[in-house]
């Protein structure tokens, strides 16, 4: 019997027929959505945390539960009047899911950090708000060991506004407040914000910061490391004005990418903070600005990089950009998806159980209107068609596949004066038989 999902069929005009390892999936409306991160769910599919105008025009939580292939399982929203966005989720050990971000008017302050979590099918099981008098904002939260969270964001004060700190939360598995930390911005006119954070293998924490710099020269805290009560161990200092993620490797150090005003950054540290080497990623011109957002780590000692390879200063053209590194940060391949002109965007990456990728962010290239959320699977080297050769273009090739049939794949073809012949191959590309036809025009069941 015939495997029909491992068969591609390469005509003898070498026109190439791609074989698709990978899709692109969007979702949403007329208005604009955006997926902020993207996470393979314990039954092999995907869910999406992003973000969806509301019926009220301001912005609600939005949570896309996907099967294996993209297709919509359920989507929720949360938010109702108020303006609510979203920066951060994952699915949780109990199957639910935890999502982190903010919400207006619902709290103690203008914005508020705010915590849902959700049972398995996105309902609502409690929420929180945490924050003080004037604008807290959650970007990042991990559900860590002992089955509570961790979050970190900034926090704008309990007396005044636009103090600006980094905060880190620690919260039990009801979302109750067991300790807090901030990190004052040493400029005092200025804002920082923790963008990333992840429990590490010692039960501490490492976190991507934000510093809101005065000037190009001043360098400020972008990596840090706690234990596990969020006490300072180390932080290392740069010029890199965006931190935006941070992931430990498999030999104890950590990588980290953000960017500067122009170019996307990748460091590397060891285990006490020392920098083992720093790259930079883009085009050299000066009207380009490129984005790191998220970094995953590979367990050979690379990893890859999800952002956005920019056409202008301006951000109003780019393409959703995935670099895979070595163990030196050297580049292995680079990867970018979209039109120009068009706005793409990869906000989050995730390595998949089957050695390919997933991601996630917003589009305008495949979109109904405004932006959508899109999902995009690839394979290991970041394709979407595992042949990406134009087909050629000639006149005597009208063929077709119609459709599998049962265990049979039909071919039809017409205007071939000389008959017509395809070789047949497998997915590993061993060729495993042949079609031949005298006649001009017809079908070949095989």
């Amino acid at each position: 019997m015939k495997n029909l999902a491992l068969l591609v069929v390469l005509v003898t005009t070498l026109a190439a027929l791609p074989l698709k390892a990978g899709w692109i999936k969007t979702y949403g409306g007329e208005n604009n959505e955006s997926g902020c991160v993207i996470q393979e769910t314990s039954d092999g599919g995907y869910v999406v945390f992003g973000n969806i105008v509301s019926p009220a025009g301001s912005s609600d939580i939005w949570l896309v539960k996907t099967d294996a292939q993209g297709d919509t399982v359920w989507t929720k929203t949360y938010g109702g009047q108020a303006l609510a966005y979203c920066y951060s989720g994952q699915q949780t050990k109990d199957g639910g899911y935890i999502l982190a971000g903010y919400i207006e008017g619902a709290g103690a302050g203008a914005e508020d950090i705010w915590l849902i979590k959700t049972d398995p099918e996105g309902d609502t099981q409690w929420t929180k708000t945490y924050g003080g008098y004037g604008y807290d904002e959650a970007y990042s939260i991990q559900q860590t060991d002992d089955g509570g969270y961790i979050v970190t964001g900034t926090h704008d004060g309990f007396t005044s506004p636009w103090d600006g700190d980094m905060w880190l939360l620690k919260t039990d598995s009801d979302g109750d407040t067991l300790w807090t930390k901030t990190w004052a911005a040493e400029n005092p006119t200025m804002t920082d914000a923790g963008n990333c954070v992840s429990q590490t293998s010692d039960g501490g924490y490492i976190i991507a910061c934000y510093a809101d710099f005065s000037s190009a020269t001043y360098d400020g805290i972008v990596v840090m490391k706690t234990d596990d009560k969020g006490d300072t161990l180390w932080s290392y200092r740069d010029t890199i004005w965006f931190m935006e993620c941070v992931a430990q490797t498999t030999d104890d150090a950590y990588v980290a990418t953000g960017f500067n005003n122009n170019d996307m950054f990748l460091i590397k540290l060891d285990s006490e903070g020392t920098l083992l080497w720093k790259k930079v990623y883009g085009d050299a011109k000066q009207d380009y600005r490129d984005f790191g957002w998220c970094v995953q780590a590979n367990p050979d000692g690379g990893g890859v990089v999800a952002g956005q390879y920019s056409y202008n200063y301006d951000l109003e053209v780019g393409d959703a950009w995935l670099l895979r590194f070595d163990s030196d940060g050297d580049t292995s391949w680079t990867r970018t998806y979209g039109s120009n002109p068009g706005f793409d965007e990869a906000y989050w990456v995730q390595p998949t159980s089957d050695g390919g990728y997933v991601l996630a962010g917003a589009t305008e290239t495949w979109s109904s209107g405004g932006s959508d959320l899109f999902i995009m699977k690839t394979d290991s080297e970041g394709l979407i068609d595992a042949v990406e050769e134009e087909p050629i273009v000639d006149s005597r090739v009208n063929w077709q596949i119609i459709s599998p049939v049962g265990q049979k794949i039909v071919l039809r073809y017409s205007d071939r004066p000389d008959g017509f012949c395809a070789e047949i191959f497998d997915a590993a590309g061993r060729r495993v038989d042949e079609v031949r036809s005298t006649s001009q025009s017809g079908t070949i069941t095989w």
